[in-house]
């Protein structure tokens, strides 16, 4: 409402003050520039129109013509009266026809008016930022008692400009973030080898999971573990963005990470190299029941997820458990490749819309390759985005049941867009709907058979019941 109907709308810049009544009815619309003054009165009927330009004008101009009884041959009076009677029919619908255009003009006339003001009021308001910006410039400038890194500051208004939106997703991307954003999505980088995920009670960044043949598994980093500082800078504060940038690196380069365990602050040098993601782990279980858990969609996972698939299938699979548990999402494109493995023929698998009603939908591949086996889906409070439109559809199809706790409930989608400089935006651009279009932002997914975690170690219940559906 602030920025539309109330203030740049039709109250502030709109109707009442930029639109009809300050710039439009009354003031630069009917009563000041239109009607009033500028249209029917003054420069339209009352003075350059009906009254003093058109009709009467005109008019007093044929009278004065006639009124000596010589103008026109010596008119009598009845014949001066049947022409001024006509004149008279003539002049009305003139002034109507006349009223009617300048009617239609000044609807026209204020809509330009109308969105002229929104575009110069748009520009004196960023005039107005920028010359801000500048004085904020000089007095930091001036009176900071440290030097000032200029591309810090710069990358500050950046990163401001997106979190003033109070959207977690939407952000700004440095030139080396985006970099390293790229390379993890791709499902290959150089670094370390780990997971991390966001801890928000306390706001420490945790390792959720370290890669097999990694330089973080050979250096002894283990799940559980606490960020504590990378090359002697605090990660206090940081994203997992931010982290990343940091962390990644080029290969054979060093990096010194201390980590926080059991209350102990310890500390490790790593090389990096070259990782290939691990985003897929299966094995087989009793009464050949498939297992595999997918960490994240990223690009190298539907391939991953088909190798697996096709081992176990070959080894005689009767049923199949998708774990999805922590997993926080990642590629659309890959995750609706992997659902095509699952699900017969093109089907929906999720439409997405903007802001303006904009409608893209995203179909099934048809390239499946188990759709008989019966399937089971676990998820839990950290499954999120991707794996919530994986777990969605399956369940609107009918295709698996889900078992565990309601997921976490990311319904929207993210854009990114490169900027010149090789720096990024990622923008939320829209809102996700299931096949059955429903829309789970903020709601998540209901479990068919919700099952809590187990709290010993050793024990896992939403596993348990997984299995137990597929015996």
């Amino acid at each position: 409402m602030n920025d539309d109907y109330n203030n740049d709308g039709y109250n502030t810049g709109g109707y009442n003050n930029g639109g009809y009544s300050t710039g439009g009815y009354n003031n630069g619309g009917h009563n000041t520039g239109g009607y009033n003054n500028g249209g029917y009165n003054t420069g339209g009927y009352g003075n350059d129109g009906y009254n003093t330009g058109d009709y009467n004008n005109d008019g007093n101009q044929y009278r004065n013509i006639n009124q000596d009884g010589t103008g026109a041959g010596g008119q009598n009076q009845e014949e001066k009266k049947r022409v001024y009677r006509s004149g008279l029919i003539a002049g009305i619908f003139m002034g109507i026809a006349i009223m009617l255009i300048l009617i239609l003009g000044s609807n026209v006339l204020l809509k330009r008016i109308y969105r002229h003001r929104q575009s110069d009021s748009i520009i004196n308001d960023m005039d107005e930022v920028s010359d801000k910006i500048e004085l904020i410039e000089e007095y930091l400038d001036k009176f900071y008692f440290e030097e000032i890194d200029e591309e810090t500051l710069a990358n500050g208004i950046y990163y401001g400009m997106a979190a003033s939106l109070g959207d977690p997703y939407t952000t700004y991307y440095t030139p080396d973030e985006y970099e390293a954003l790229t390379s993890s999505t791709n499902g290959e980088y150089c670094g370390i080898g780990v997971v991390v995920s966001k801890n928000t009670d306390d706001d420490t960044i945790v390792i959720s999971r370290v890669f097999k043949n990694s330089p973080a598994r050979e250096a002894g980093l283990q799940e559980g573990d606490v960020f504590y500082t990378v090359d002697g800078q605090s990660t206090e504060g940081m994203s997992t963005e931010d982290l990343a940038a940091v962390v990644v690196g080029e290969k054979g380069t060093e990096v010194t990470i201390e980590i926080m365990r059991d209350d102990e602050i310890l500390e490790f040098t790593i090389t990096r190299k070259k990782v290939e993601m691990d985003t897929v782990e299966y094995e087989m279980k009793d009464g050949n029941i498939g297992y595999v858990r997918i960490e994240e969609f990223d690009a190298v996972t539907p391939k991953q997820v088909e190798n697996a698939i096709k081992e176990l299938d070959a080894s005689g699979m009767k049923g199949i458990i998708v774990d999805l548990r922590n997993n926080p999402g990642g590629s659309l494109s890959a995750v609706r490749e992997i659902a095509s493995m699952f699900q017969e023929g093109k089907e929906l698998f999720l439409y997405s819309e903007t802001k303006e009603g904009d409608r893209d939908d995203y179909y099934l591949t048809g390239k499946v390759l188990i759709e008989d086996i019966p399937m089971v889906i676990i998820i839990n409070e950290n499954s999120a985005s991707a794996s919530e439109a994986f777990s969605g559809a399956m369940k609107c199809y009918g295709r698996a049941s889900i078992v565990g706790t309601v997921s976490f409930g990311k319904g929207i989608m993210q854009t990114i867009y490169a900027l010149n400089d090789g720096s990024a935006l990622k923008i939320t651009t829209g809102k996700y709907y299931l096949p059955d279009g429903s829309n789970i932002h903020k709601i998540g997914i209901t479990p068919d058979y919700e099952v809590e975690a187990s709290e010993e170690a050793d024990e896992d219940a939403q596993l348990d019941k997984a299995m137990e559906l597929l015996k």
